[in-house]
């Protein structure tokens, strides 16, 4: 294996083109161990897809630029910009007012 960040996070080859991203302070039996999968491809970029955070995968020049990537999307402050969903009002059905409406014969 190859690390990095301290022994934080931890690249291991797949491959001469691609590589898995880990991170060591989550238990081995923790599906979020596993952060992302890199791949080079044609272009010299290196495609990062993003496992349980929620966005789509990345394009990055360097490999280094996707660790600096998984370093922010680490910290806590960072893992999520949502936030509570704005409530949309709800109006009773109109009522026509017509004797049959809603009847069906």
């Amino acid at each position: 294996m190859i690390t990095a960040d301290q022994r934080r996070l931890v690249f291991e080859p797949l491959g001469d083109t691609a590589w898995r991203l880990f991170d060591t302070t989550v238990a081995e039996r923790d599906a979020s161990l596993l952060v992302t999968c890199i791949e080079r491809v044609a272009s010299g970029d290196y495609v990062a897809i993003w496992l349980g955070f929620g966005i789509r995968p990345s394009l990055h020049p360097t490999r280094e630029d996707v660790l600096r990537t998984a370093q922010l999307l680490g910290r806590a402050d960072a893992l999520s910009t949502r936030s509570k969903p704005i409530p949309i009002p709800h109006l009773p059905p109109v009522w026509s007012g017509h004797p049959g409406w809603g009847v069906i014969p």
